[in-house]
C-alpha cells in the first residue's frame, strides 16, 4: 500500500511539509512533465512577446519624461504586450489547475499514479471553473483598493484585508478543482475549512514561500553568471535602464521558467495541507473511503462530502 495514501488525513505542522517532501519525491517526473505541457508554452509565448514591449518601455523611462509624454509610455501597452499578460494569467491558474487534478485523482485511484491523459481529460472543465474564481478575486482585490483612499484606517482594511484573503484563497483551488462544487460554493468552503486555522496556514505558506524562494534565488544567480546579467542601478535612470535591453528581459524570462519549477513545492505543499483540513474538519475520510470500496463507490469514484 502506498505510504502517501490517503492524503486525506490529518496532520500537524511537521507532517505537513513531512508528506510534501515525500509526495515530491514519488511523483516529480509527472509533475515536471505536467509543467512542460500545461505551463510551459504559455510562458514562452509570454517571454517573447512581452520582450520587445519592456524593451521599449524602459527606453522610454531612460529619457527625459519631457521627451517622453504619458501618450508615449502608454504605448507599452500593444496588443503583443497585452497577448503576453493573458499568457502568464493562463499559465498561473494552469499550473494550480494541474497539479491538484493530479493530486485528486491519485487520491480518488487509491493511491495509483494518474496518467497524464487523464489529467488533461478533466482539465479543460476546471481550468475554467479556476480562471473564473481569479477573475472574480482580481476583481474584489480592485473594489478593496478603493478603501486606500481613505487615509490610514482605509489602508489599514486594505492592508489587513488583503493579507487575511491571500491566507484563505490559498485553498481555494484546491477546493474548487478537487470537491467539484458549483460556483462559488467553493467560496462557503474555504471560510469553513479555514475557520480557526487561519494561523496554521499562514505558516504553511511561509515555509513553503521560503522554500520556494531559497531554490529560486539560486537559478536566478546562476543564470545572472551565465549571461553576464548584472545588478540595474534603479537610481540613475538613464544608465540603469541602458542596460534593460532586449536580452535582459529574454533571459529574465528564461530564468523565470527554470525558477517555476520549484512552484511545484507550493502547489504540493498546499494540496497536502488541503487535504489534512478537510479531514480535519469533515472526519471519516478513510472510512467512507472504506465503505465506498465496498459499495462500488459513485460515477467518478469521489467520495460525496455532507456538510
Amino acid at each position: 500500500m502506498n505510504q502517501l495514501y490517503p492524503l486525506r488525513r490529518t496532520r500537524d505542522f511537521g507532517q505537513t511539509i513531512s508528506d510534501t517532501i515525500q509526495f515530491l519525491k514519488a511523483h516529480w517526473k509527472n509533475l515536471v512533465i505536467l509543467y512542460l505541457v500545461f505551463v510551459v508554452p504559455f510562458l514562452l509565448v509570454a517571454t517573447l512577446l512581452g520582450a520587445d514591449s519592456l524593451t521599449s518601455f524602459v527606453k522610454l523611462l531612460g529619457v527625459d519624461s519631457r521627451q517622453a509624454g504619458l501618450s508615449k509610455i502608454w504605448g507599452v501597452f500593444t496588443p503583443e504586450f497585452m497577448i503576453a499578460i493573458l499568457m502568464y494569467f493562463i499559465s498561473a491558474v494552469s499550473y494550480a489547475t494541474v497539479i491538484f487534478i493530479y493530486m485528486r485523482l491519485f487520491e480518488e485511484g487509491g493511491g495509483v499514479s494518474p496518467k497524464i491523459s487523464d489529467v488533461g481529460a478533466i482539465f479543460f472543465n476546471r481550468f475554467l471553473s479556476n480562471a473564473g474564481y481569479m477573475v472574480f478575486l482580481f476583481i474584489g482585490l480592485l473594489m478593496m483598493a478603493f478603501l486606500a483612499i481613505v487615509p490610514i484606517l482605509g489602508i489599514l482594511i486594505f492592508l489587513f484585508g488583503s493579507i487575511y484573503m491571500f491566507v484563505s484563497t490559498s485553498i481555494l483551488f484546491q477546493i474548487n478543482t478537487i470537491e467539484n462544487n458549483p460556483f462559488l460554493q467553493s467560496f462557503t468552503r474555504m471560510f469553513f475549512l479555514i475557520r480557526n486555522n487561519w494561523w496554521y496556514t499562514f505558516g504553511v505558506l511561509i515555509i513553503l514561500g521560503l522554500i520556494y524562494y531559497f531554490f529560486s534565488a539560486v537559478i536566478g544567480l546562476v543564470f545572472n553568471l551565465i549571461f553576464g546579467i548584472g545588478a540595474i542601478n534603479f537610481l540613475d535612470t538613464k544608465s540603469g535602464f541602458a542596460g534593460m535591453d532586449k536580452k535582459y528581459f529574454l533571459v529574465m524570462g528564461f530564468s523565470s521558467i527554470f525558477q517555476q519549477i520549484f512552484m511545484l513545492i507550493v502547489y504540493t505543499g498546499l494540496g497536502i495541507h488541503y487535504f489534512s483540513l478537510r479531514e480535519q474538519k469533515d472526519g471519516s475520510g478513510l472510512e467512507a473511503r472504506i465503505e465506498q470500496l465496498g459499495s462500488g463507490g459513485n460515477e467518478h469514484g469521489h467520495i460525496e462530502e455532507q456538510y
